[in-house]
């Protein structure tokens, strides 16, 4: 094996950095190719526990407030400069040269990034391999550097305690913290086990062990692997000095590598039974299982997949393979090629799905730039003094704020003299057939979670109703009813906000608050509680948002006579219990069909593969008993008088022409989603009802 020519920093560790970062961009390019390549990820974190320890290690003679000075200035001038430049640039590339249909979720997911909490999920249902496949989340990759920069907290609170411990002891100490950690990681939900950090402390860990063990002073070289020690002459103090400090503090960028002295002679390295080739035991085969093109299960893998990357990581020291010049580069720059790479491939794939030609050449870009980016720009911010990096950051962190809040702050300056803002499903004219396909699939995944609307206080001890504080001076509002509600409120709140000064909402899943099912009791509770809602809060208007449920239960022995009906006596108590409460008027929305929750997704592919148009709209459509829940709601309203006020959705959804139910547009966008609550474009074709409403409210 030719001889390498001796190093003053570790380059093998880099040459393990590269590796990593060409797994993480195999599995997000090439995943059929590389389905277990996000294990590059996990020897990030063992990579980044080893370098935590190395800062902290030169701090130990230091007070503790010193220590968390030295150690966070050093890791955030390091890693925050360039991540906020990314997210700057991610997020102008989101307004100009992505499709509109990325922004609402975007906007969002920009923001979580920015305050490195994209590791937690926005929904106990959101999923981050689902998340990769859709490729609709241009931030879906920082959830790492979330992890990291959560655990940066923790860290040097954990040294610190290790340090009160002799040797042995501290290493147990470690290895405890490490035992809990990954038990928690085994016992937890894969989705927690996946983005919590106490699930992750455990692979830190292992790279701070490696660190000890490399750099522990020891009179024994013989106790360490083979490679790992120079024979040096001891200090004065009679142990050997194998951390080269002299220079240190000159660059940042030394903290991306470990020095250490090497000796010329290789005669004079300290040999251990291990042997020179022992490392390729286990680099073999964690190149085997990341190029393997089956996946493998990683609840079990990751830990073995950690644990080797530690192991070899201790045996690598000046590798001639890990140290060539070509894998140590690309170790350098991978920072940037990790936060750089995951934008573009998200632009490839949402622009020009599945065509492996772009990927490939969105991947080469990506190293392209990422090249341009660290002989630039990190090369030119690590030089930077502290009071110019905080400066810096400050910048950038503030732009970026303004760019992602660009629609609220808006909206904001505008909302008292202008009613307009962007529409809510992002649709243009320009969009395709391929934009509702993934639309659909993306409203149907965020439902009611993508119409949220912060801002609702709980002021009422014991109840579940909650109050919107608004600029409004006219009238008190309620709207109350089940899901339909929640599903709502966004788009209610923007049309109807200027007119009130107090919006009151109050939902209960699945219960109506007219009529309850028999079998169902805790919905016969929940009719108290509705009624209990508008005594309390006793509104000017109050609009009622419901699906059907028991209000179209079929009648009792097929009798229609409304007055023998249980049903409608039932939702004729509940009005006379509600109308007193209300001092102007309710709005009732009437019942409209459900969907076919399992034709949603299949629709638009359908429609571009030629599928007959009146098949497509025969199967998304499942009308049942709708009929019957609009007979007993339009004769209650009616009777009901000039105090109440049907809102109706049917002559906006029946094609008279066609004689037919449309739920979705020429272009496949769905007015609904699979769980029959109304999509975000389904909201904008019932907006102008609520426009007309608010605006004639007197």
């Amino acid at each position: 094996m030719p001889s390498q020519p001796p190093s003053s920093k570790r380059l093998d560790l880099q040459g393990i950095r590269g590796l990593a970062i060409l797994s993480v961009l195999g599995f997000h390019f090439y995943p059929k190719y590389f389905p277990n390549g996000y294990l590059g990820v996990d020897q990030f974190f063992v990579l980044s526990g080893l370098l935590m320890c190395m800062l902290l290690t030169k701090t130990e003679s230091m007070s503790l407030i010193s220590v968390l000075t030295h150690f966070y200035t050093r890791r955030f001038k390091r890693i925050l400069p360039l991540y906020f430049l990314i997210i700057l640039i991610s997020v102008v590339a989101l307004y100009t040269v992505f499709t509109s249909t990325a922004i609402v979720q975007n906007q969002s997911s920009a923001l979580r990034a920015l305050f490195f909490v994209s590791n937690r999920p926005k929904t106990g249902e959101e999923d981050y391999f689902e998340k990769l496949s859709l490729a609709m989340d241009i931030f879906t990759h920082t959830w790492s550097l979330s992890v990291e920069i959560q655990f940066y907290f923790v860290v040097p609170f954990i040294f610190l305690i290790g340090n009160l411990f002799s040797s042995v002891f501290k290493f147990g100490y470690y290895c405890l913290l490490g035992v809990i950690s990954i038990s928690y990681y085994f016992t937890s939900p894969q989705t927690t086990a996946f983005n919590s950090v106490f699930a992750r402390i455990w692979q830190f860990l292992i790279g701070m062990i490696v660190y000890l063990i490399y750099f522990k002073k020891s009179t024994k070289p013989l106790d360490l692997p083979y490679n790992l020690l120079d024979a040096e002459k001891p200090n004065d103090d009679g142990k050997l000095k194998l951390l080269e400090e002299d220079g240190f503090d000159e660059s940042e960028e030394e903290e991306e590598t470990v020095e250490t002295k090497v000796v010329a002679d290789s005669s004079q390295k300290t040999k251990s039974y291990l042997g020179p080739f022992s490392k390729y035991f286990f680099l073999f085969p964690m190149v085997y299982i990341v190029t393997y093109p089956i996946a493998m299960y990683s609840f079990l893998l990751r830990p073995i997949f950690t644990l080797f990357t530690g192991i070899l990581m201790l045996l690598s020291v000046d590798d001639y393979y890990l140290s060539n010049r070509v894998l140590t580069y690309i170790g350098d720059i991978s920072y940037s090629l990790y936060l750089i790479h995951w934008p573009i491939y998200a632009y490839c794939k949402l622009t020009y799905p599945n065509n492996i030609y772009v990927l490939t050449a969105g991947l080469l870009v990506s190293i392209i730039i990422a090249v341009a980016v660290y002989e630039t720009y990190e090369k030119w911010y690590l030089k930077l003094s502290n009071l110019s990096i905080a400066i810096l950051i400050m910048l950038l962190l503030v732009v970026n704020l303004i760019l992602i809040n660009k629609d609220v702050i808006h909206e904001k300056i505008n909302s008292s003299t202008t009613n307009n803002f962007a529409r809510i499903d992002g649709i243009l004219p320009n969009m395709t057939i391929d934009d509702a396909d993934r639309m659909n699939a993306y409203w149907q995944r965020t439902d009611l979670g993508g119409l949220d609307e912060p801002g609702c206080v709980s002021r009422t001890p014991g109840k579940v109703w909650c109050d919107y504080e608004e600029k409004g001076k006219d009238f008190k509002i309620a709207i109350f009813g089940n899901s339909l509600t929640l599903n709502h409120r966004k788009m209610f709140l923007q049309e109807c906000r200027h007119r009130a000064y107090n919006v009151t909402m109050y939902s209960e899943y699945g219960c109506e608050p007219l009529a309850a099912l028999s079998n169902e009791a805790h919905c016969k509770r929940h009719l108290i509680d509705f009624v209990d809602f508008l005594k309390g809060t006793k509104p000017d208007y109050a609009f009622l948002f419901t699906r059907f449920f028991a209000t179209g239960v079929p009648f009792e022995k097929n009798d229609t006579n409304l007055e023998k009906d249980s049903t409608y006596k039932e939702m004729r108590n509940q009005m006379n219990q509600f109308i007193p409460n209300i001092k102007k008027k309710l709005f009732v929305l009437d019942a409209f069909p459900r969907t076919n929750n399992q034709y949603t997704l299949q629709l638009a592919k359908d429609l571009k593969n030629g599928i007959d148009i009146n098949e497509i709209h025969k199967k998304i459509v499942q009308p049942d008993t709708y009929k019957l829940a609009r007979l007993r709601t339009e004769a209650i309203v009616k009777e009901c008088g000039s105090k109440c006020e049907m809102i109706d959705y049917e002559p906006l959804l029946f094609n008279k022409t066609s004689n037919r139910f449309e739920f979705f547009d020429n272009r496949g966008f769905l007015y609904f989603t699979g769980v029959n609550h109304l999509s975000a474009h389904g909201m904008e074709l019932v907006r102008p009802i609520y426009t007309k409403i608010c605006k004639d409210l007197t």
